[in-house]
């Protein structure tokens, strides 16, 4: 199947992939938080909050560099 042309359809995907892209950087930092507080630190719940945090800069730091690639062809 052919992609399609229309430029709904490609906004919409460009706005999928940058939320996928958030919410995997939101996971994975979270999650990385959640070891550091169980099996390494016994900090809890800091290490979660700080894997949260630096998950979402991940995310946002990810999203803005696909949003500059996606307006500068």
């Amino acid at each position: 199947m052919a992609p399609s042309q229309d430029p709904l359809y490609a906004g919409l995907g460009q706005a999928v992939r940058i939320a996928t892209d958030l919410l995997a950087a939101l996971i994975v930092g979270g999650g990385l938080g959640w070891v550091c507080d169980v099996y390494l630190f016994d900090s809890t719940p800091w290490g979660m909050i700080g894997g949260l945090v630096l998950g979402l800069v991940a995310g946002m730091r990810n999203a803005y560099r696909s949003v500059q690639r996606w307006t500068n062809p």
